[in-house]
């Protein structure tokens, strides 16, 4: 060879491109010879390859040797896209511009040469290059071949306006995927809140059966102590007739002190009734007070709640509007550095492209100078040429950086604005989310609240049934009145089944040993079943409520399910 450059250029770190030139003085074939190195960044070259392209088709594939090194021939006037790849590895093209004037010395060798460096496929860079990464063309003004810097600029920009995309789309799902976690975090929290309202619900309930259960052993002991006593006046009217039939006189003065002494009873077991009564009345107080008392706790504890979440929600988003803001001023001083950057980087590249363009005009004089002094003249135009041609094309790098700028600028503006916009829909949404929590919070005090007025109506109506349990004698009239108290809701359905059922009418009615009847009110179904045996009529109820429970009653007593189906069955 008569002489060789080297010029390497760096393409944003993803590519290494040195351009070997050079002309020998021996024939050789009509074509220009390619010399390429393959480098496979943090890899070895097993599975890598050279493709060669012309419009489309393939015209060799090479496979890579121990060192890298490719060399093929193209031919001239013409365009080849030369394609570098490896599994798992991101693929780079080199398109090379064979086309030569005329006057091109086509039977000298030229030989050209470059490395070109893959790199792994990364989540966080580009996976395809879709466009080749460099260009080699025929160079009027050095008069071999050599790289498209224009092209290069064009490759770099597309690049990182790739690379800007990515990191927009990554920041898009890192967003997302935090809006997700705090809708599983709410979710979360309404899930435990509804837990703890079963846990709730199941421990009233269970509360609500033990004081059932209670309620039907006080019954059952008051019962006991009446069948008791009613025996015992019986024994006691036996023996009082056979001291009457010894002796009238002596039973007259006994029957005086009999009647002193019932009517002592009498008063006494008035006051005994009275106090339990009384007792009765005591006890429901307290339990009513406790249940107010718990009751009022409990909407301190949720009014406690909200105010705790309202706190935690305000201390958040002020710590997310901080957040965002330390965001944005970063984002703005990492923009300004890589502008300056990018700005001084250029300036570096324009400097060396001058001073290689002084270098080479100064060879080209001197080279002249020694050949032919005649040409003088026309070296000293060209040059001048050259010149105003680089100043012309700094001047437009100087245009085009600036427009670059202020597009920068309006970019961030741009992004400054949508980061507001969004901050204060974010704010918007939250405060919608906040007002939806402390409403949902309130209709559900006001639910527990109107659960809570019920479950006390239900028990002022289970003490009124209870009341007249107490007064139930011999009469049917009375029993149909337990019975109905032990499931109405309203005084009208009370009336209304008592004047059904009047105690004259209960031999004409159920003449028949048995009889089945259901009748409907608006909030009750009752079910009964009547026995008349020997014209002793005994009555059968079953009560649904349209809340769900069921009571069982025989002549107006509560009696289990089992008795009830036992008792009643055909």
């Amino acid at each position: 060879m008569s002489k060789k450059q080297v010029v390497n250029y760096f393409i944003g770190g993803f590519l290494v491109l040195t351009l070997l030139f050079a002309l020998n003085t021996v024939k050789a074939q009509n074509g220009l010879t390619v010399s390429a190195r393959l480098i496979v960044k943090k890899g070895n070259l097993d599975g890598a390859k050279v493709t060669v392209t012309e419009k489309g088709n393939v015209l060799q594939t090479l496979t890579a040797g121990r060192r890298g090194i490719f060399e093929f021939m193209l031919g001239y006037d013409s365009e080849y896209i030369i394609i570098f790849e490896k599994p798992n590895y991101i693929t780079k093209k080199i398109l090379i511009d064979t086309h030569v004037p005329d006057n091109f010395k086509r039977e000298v060798e030229r030989v050209t040469g470059f490395d070109v460096v893959l790199e792994k496929q990364s989540e966080d860079a580009i996976k395809v290059y879709e466009n080749p990464v460099a260009k080699i063309m025929y160079a009027r003004d050095i008069r071999d071949f050599a790289y498209d810097t224009d092209y290069r600029l064009k490759v770099l920009k597309e690049i990182e306006e790739q690379n800007k995309k990515l990191a927009e789309e990554k920041k898009r799902k890192e967003i997302e995927e935090r809006e997700r976690k705090k809708e599983e975090e709410r979710q979360r929290l309404l899930a435990e809140a509804q837990k703890r309202k079963a846990e709730e619900e199941a421990k009233r309930k269970e509360a609500e059966e033990r004081q059932r259960i209670k309620e039907e052993q006080l019954k059952k002991e008051a019962e006991a102590r009446r069948l008791a006593e009613e025996k015992a006046r019986l024994e006691r009217q036996k023996k009082l007739e056979e001291q009457k039939r010894k002796a009238e006189e002596e039973a007259r003065k006994k029957a005086e002190e009999e009647a002193r002494r019932k009517e002592e009873l009498r008063k006494q077991e008035e006051e005994r009734l009275r106090k339990e009564q009384e007792r009765i009345r005591q006890e429901e107080e307290a339990k009513r007070k406790a249940a107010e008392e718990a009751k009022r706790k409990e909407e301190e504890r949720l009014r406690k709640e909200a105010e705790q979440r309202r706190l935690e929600e305000e201390k958040r988003k002020l710590e997310e509007q901080k957040r965002l803001e330390e965001e944005r001023k970063k984002a703005e001083e990492e923009a300004r550095k890589k502008a300056e950057e990018e700005a001084r980087r250029k300036e570096e590249l324009r400097k060396q492209e001058e001073e290689r363009l002084r270098k080479e005009q100064e060879r080209i004089r001197q080279e002249e100078e020694a050949k032919r002094k005649a040409e003088e003249e026309a070296r000293r135009l060209e040059e001048e040429r050259i010149r105003k041609e680089a100043e012309a094309q700094r001047l437009a790098e100087e245009a085009k950086r600036k427009a670059e700028e202020e597009a920068r600028l309006k970019e961030l503006e741009r992004l400054r604005k949508e980061a507001e916009a969004k901050r204060l829909a974010d704010e918007r949404r939250k405060e919608e989310l906040r007002r939806i929590e402390e409403e949902k919070a309130r209709k559900e005090v006001e639910r527990l609240k109107r659960e809570e007025e019920e479950r006390i109506k239900r028990e002022q109506e289970r003490k009124l049934l209870l009341e007249e349990q107490k007064k139930r004698d011999a009469q049917l009239r009375l029993k149909l009145v337990a019975e109905k108290m032990s499931a109405t809701i309203g005084k009208e359905d009370a009336d209304q089944v008592v004047t059904l059922l009047a105690p004259e009418d209960i031999a004409k009615r159920y003449t028949r040993e048995r009889t089945d009847e259901v009748i409907r009110l608006p909030r009750i179904i009752i079910t009964r079943t009547v026995f008349n045996r020997n014209n002793k009529i005994t009555f059968y109820t079953r009560i649904d409520h349209e809340y769900g429970r069921v009571y069982y009653l025989k002549d107006g007593y509560f009696i289990s399910k089992e008795q009830y189906l036992a008792e009643t069955k055909k």
